[in-house]
């Protein structure tokens, strides 16, 4: 049987969907729990990939962000900084 790119797509998809509905209707907590315990976590994880970004660019380490502090902000300082390495390394 020759395998279509098409069903293979559609096929993952359908997987991908059935497992989030099953995952939505078998979560143990609330909507506002889990959005809760998925900022926590996410924020937890950009944290360190920014220390890991910056140990990998030799970079010093700042203080850690609040978890009030204005998220954009240290996206944007973090991209000026890699952009800025990235730079120096090209020249």
């Amino acid at each position: 049987m020759k395998d279509d790119p098409g069903k293979v797509i559609f096929s993952l998809l359908a997987g991908a969907t059935a497992g989030i509905v099953a995952g939505l209707l078998l979560a143990p907590e609330t909507g506002d729990d889990a959005r809760a315990q998925l900022r926590v976590t996410a924020t937890k994880l950009a944290d360190d990939l920014k220390k890991r970004a910056r140990q990998a660019l030799g970079q010093p380490l700042a203080a850690a962000p609040t978890p009030h502090a204005d998220d954009q902000a240290a996206a944007d300082a973090l991209l000026h900084a890699m952009s800025a390495e990235a730079a120096g390394a090209l020249d």
